[in-house]
């Protein structure tokens, strides 16, 4: 398990993948107080230096090899922000090293690897949770609540939708739109609805599944 602690006795973060999202986890850790970013990780060591510097991460040592960056002993928790096929061997990594886990959505994009990371982490019995964020929506949670005092009643059907825009902002996701790093439209945006569905209705299986077909032959 692990037990490693920052300066002051706070928890250790190491983020790997330094996109958007990382810096959203930057500003998350901060705002907690029990948890600072000691390590920044990324293929290009001048990025991982200058998004420290950016937010001010004075005690954060930048990396650009992951398995580096799993032996600071300052860090005990692991945040993957990386493409979603380097989830899988990042996960099972940080958990053999010791280290508890946020996993940015999806989890991964193929069944096998979602075994893969689900068997290492109960043999390395460290806590993970996955970001989907809307659970903590004050809208989500409203909801939820309702939904547990029956006020609005018995809850017989759950129905989902998910509609997302496309701005100019969206360039820096190009490399989503390959099947084999995306995994679909689904696995990218909607898993959020669909795990918003499925936390509203409380329910732990699935009867079916559904192939997408939303990419395009070469694509």
């Amino acid at each position: 398990m692990a037990k490693s602690k920052a300066a002051g006795g706070k928890l250790g973060a190491g983020i790997v993948g330094l996109g958007w999202v990382a810096g959203e986890y930057i500003k998350g850790f901060a705002h907690r107080g029990d948890t600072e970013v000691v390590t920044l990780c990324s293929r290009d060591l001048s990025k991982a230096k200058a998004v420290a510097k950016q937010h001010g991460l004075e005690n954060c040592t930048a990396y650009d090899d992951y398995e580096k960056m799993l032996e600071d002993e300052r860090v005990g928790l692991v945040a993957i922000c990386t493409p979603h096929p380097q989830h899988a061997p990042q996960t099972i990594a940080a958990a053999q090293a010791g280290k508890h886990i946020i996993i940015e959505k999806p989890v991964a994009i193929n069944l096998k690897d979602l075994k893969a990371m689900r068997d290492a982490v109960r043999k390395a019995k460290v806590k993970t949770v996955v970001s989907f964020v809307l659970r903590w929506n004050p809208l989500f949670e409203t909801v939820k609540r309702l939904l547990a005092e029956k006020s609005l009643g018995d809850l017989y059907y759950g129905e989902v939708d998910y509609l997302h825009g496309i701005g100019p902002w969206y360039g820096q996701y190009s490399w989503n739109i390959k099947k084999d790093m995306g995994g679909s439209a689904l696995l990218t945006a909607g898993c959020h609805a669909v795990d918003g569905l499925r936390w509203f209705i409380e329910k732990r299986g699935c009867g079916g599944a559904l192939k997408p077909s939303g990419f395009s032959p070469g694509i």
